[in-house]
């Protein structure tokens, strides 16, 4: 039981955390206008990442779930 409540209490810090750094943030003032990024080519990370993110998670889950299975 405190293995769940540890591992539930470690997702919410990090789904929470990366919720709450995405409040701060500020760019300028509005209208000040100009480019987002700095250089101009701007290229955005979120492309394959995501899917890598997914894999490791399935992966994770699945070892996980076959460390439960053969400890018991």
């Amino acid at each position: 039981m405190k293995r769940i409540f540890t591992l539930s209490l470690a997702i919410i810090f990090v789904f929470s955390s990366s919720y709450l750094l995405g409040q701060i943030g500020g760019g300028g003032p509005p209208g000040s206008g100009g480019p987002p990024c700095w250089p101009p080519p701007c290229v955005p990370i979120d492309g394959g990442i995501s899917i890598l993110v997914a894999i490791g998670t399935f992966f994770g889950g699945k070892s996980f779930y076959d460390f439960l299975k053969n400890k018991s």
